[in-house]
């Protein structure tokens, strides 16, 4: 079974900032679905939809505060769909 997060990400524009954030999903076995970024007053805005297997999804959520060291603050929130419902959709 696999889970569906929303990230929000925020912090001051620099580059590496969108491979950190690949990189712990990619840890925890996640995968990139779809986003959309912004460069808005000089700081580094986004939103990412990922899905990560559902024994990995707590582990990331508990590891996304640490990229306040790479100066981003990111937020989580569950999506209410399942990605079975994505794919019957599109059929």
């Amino acid at each position: 079974m696999e889970r569906a997060l929303v990230l929000t990400i925020i912090g001051k524009d620099r580059p590496g900032l969108v491979e950190a954030l690949a990189d712990l999903i990619a840890q925890h076995e996640g995968s990139w679905d779809e986003s959309r970024m912004a460069r808005l007053a000089g700081h580094f805005a986004g939103v990412v939809q990922i899905h990560i297997p559902e024994d990995r999804a707590e582990g990331l959520i508990a590891a996304l505060p640490g990229l306040v060291d790479r100066g981003l603050a990111v937020s989580v929130v569950d999506s209410d769909w399942s990605l079975a419902d994505v794919d019957h959709r599109e059929s």
